[in-house]
């Protein structure tokens, strides 16, 4: 099996990298679904993330940038931010049609029991750490909790404009399996990026009512996947079937071959490794904007609203793939056979290929994706003289992941399968997410408890952007709420110092058959689709921690 060897990061350089980078996450991450999550502000998760129309500080530059208005001078944003993040796992069992298959074959006695084991029948799975895609380091497991990250105002004295840079995280995830971790079949590690390390902003202040803003984002994009593949299809076994039996490979000479003798040389289990796909492709350049408007029509309401654009990006690396002894040893005896080359030269003249007999294959790869639009609304209430609240209402353009589409320079070995049942092609490899557009709201309330405390507390709902019928473990993220709290302090010398804490939990529950790209029972799904026939249920929880202090200097 190839692994590529992880050198932990050593504390000292773990902090500086994560101050450069902008955000990190401690224990493994969720999937693709964190808007905002990673950001690392404390008020705006201590308020459900409600503030399009009461936006935090700096980080106004995501949120809304027409917020950076109410800076005067010179002001900085320091912040640190931790997180656990937990996907487990639990595989049931088969469902009765597969479970009968597999009796069937059992009963037969071909092979012994160990060649029908399956390490995820009735087991449980549980993510280790975090894994997380790193410019010049790559995919590197983080042993770290904490990461400093923050920005800077500048507002001349007696002018309406505001100029603003950030670092921050729109996007930060990943996690690593233990290499016996049944999970790992759906992802050993697996990791997708996005840092904005550079965002000239600016905003305007039209009138005392009405603010305007904009800012441009530089963004480094990245993904990376350690992907061990199996047949996971029960199909598989009528290859024993068929060597005990029409093949009669007990009897076959070595000295005196027959034609078909070269099906004889081996075999494999649905449920052991065929091959080991490890990629890693990032781009360190893709340009975004954020725009937004604050309109305050009186001292006790305002309205927000903000838009980040659509940004693609072209990533680009490398990629190995590396092939299991046993997948070589059916692949190899038919490349040595008398037959070959007149069956390669069959399936050529059809436009498809045979898998050839190298055990690494290595080259360049290719993926394109567009990060999402983002739309957001909002109006803020001063209820009382104390008491504010805030509603949000929200649009995530997620169908622009409807496909991960992977291109790779040089054809794959398993991909060549892929051609004959029309699901890929020999250097091409599509995850057909599925994923849809979403709309949510969120709501937080704060409370001036004395002239230098405010108490915050929010809840946002955050529906999946997984289709119905279109679960899967891969991306274990279901709807659920993120229920935040928090505190604001005032400082000496105009400083702010803020906390909050922020959870979300979510269950997904996918009986066998459910999953396309999981537990699907289609005899012609076999690419990645790991848990054929398999009850599979995933449970994920988040927890963040969130300080920042700002000052002007």
């Amino acid at each position: 099996m190839y692994h590529r060897y992880r050198k932990p990061i050593t504390a000292p350089l773990a902090g500086s990298l994560c101050a450069l980078l902008g955000a990190t996450a401690a224990d493994p991450a969720l999937a693709v679904l964190t808007d905002s999550l990673t950001v690392g502000n404390a008020k705006a998760i201590a308020l459900g993330h409600a503030v399009t129309a009461d936006p935090p500080g700096i980080d106004s530059i995501h949120f809304n940038p027409a917020g950076l208005a109410a800076l005067d001078g010179r002001q900085f944003h320091l912040k640190v931010v931790a997180g656990t993040f937990a996907i487990d796992m639990e595989f049931g069992d088969y469902d009765p049609q597969t479970a009968a298959t597999i009796e069937g074959y059992t009963s037969q006695g071909y092979y012994d029991d160990s060649y029908y084991f399956n390490d995820a029948y009735q087991s449980e799975s549980t993510t280790e750490g975090a894994s997380l895609m790193l410019p010049f380091f790559g995919m590197t497991d983080i042993p770290v909790l904490l990461a400093p990250l923050g920005g800077a105002s500048y507002s001349p004295p007696g002018s309406n404009i505001t100029f603003a840079t950030n670092v921050y995280s729109p996007m930060m995830v990943g996690f690593y399996r233990a290499d016996d971790d049944p999970g790992r079949w759906i992802g050993q590690r697996m990791s997708f990026m996005q840092i904005t390390y550079f965002s000239p902003s600016f905003a305007y202040r039209i009138s005392d009512e009405f603010s305007f803003g904009a800012a441009m984002t530089f963004n480094y994009g990245g993904v990376g996947f350690e992907l061990p593949f199996r047949g996971g299809n029960p199909s598989i076994f009528g290859l024993g079937e068929l060597q005990a039996t029409t093949l009669d490979c007990a009897n076959a000479d070595p000295g005196n071959p027959r034609p078909t003798d070269f099906l004889c040389g081996g075999t494999f289990s649905p449920y052991e490794e065929l091959g080991y796909l490890a990629m890693e492709v990032e781009t360190p350049m893709a340009i975004g904007f954020n725009v937004g408007m604050l309109w305050q029509p009186t001292e006790w309401l305002s309205f927000g609203v903000s838009y980040v654009a659509p940004i693609p990006m072209t990533l680009e690396g490398e990629f190995t793939w590396t092939s299991s002894d046993s997948w070589l040893s059916v692949v190899v005896p038919l490349a040595q056979s008398n037959l070959y080359g007149s069956l390669e030269s069959l399936v050529q003249a059809l436009g498809y290929s045979l898998p050839d007999t190298s055990t690494i294959t290595s080259g360049d790869a290719t993926l394109n994706i567009e990060m999402p639009a983002l739309w957001n609304f909002g109006t803020s209430i001063k209820v009382t003289q104390n008491f504010k609240l805030n509603v949000d209402y929200k649009y995530a353009g997620w169908s622009s992941w409807e496909d991960l589409p992977l291109e790779f320079s040089k054809p794959i070995n398993f991909l060549r399968l892929a051609e004959f049942v029309g699901e890929s092609t020999r250097t091409s490899l599509v995850f057909p997410l599925g994923l849809e557009d979403t709309w949510n709201w969120a709501v937080g309330m704060e409370y001036q408890w004395s002239d230098q405390l405010v108490l915050r507390v929010g809840v946002e709902d955050r529906p999946t952007s997984l289709p119905d019928g279109g679960y899967t473990p891969l991306l274990p993220m279901g709807s659920g709420k993120l229920y935040g709290a928090g505190i604001g302090m005032k400082l000496e010398g105009g400083g702010v110092m803020d906390l909050g804490v922020a959870y979300f939990k979510n269950s997904l529950d996918m009986p066998s058959g459910t999953s396309p790209l999981g537990n699907d029972t289609d005899p012609l799904n076999f690419i990645y689709n790991p848990f054929f026939g398999t009850d599979v249920k995933t449970d994920l929880s988040v927890l963040l921690l969130e300080f920042s202090i700002s000052k002007p200097f």
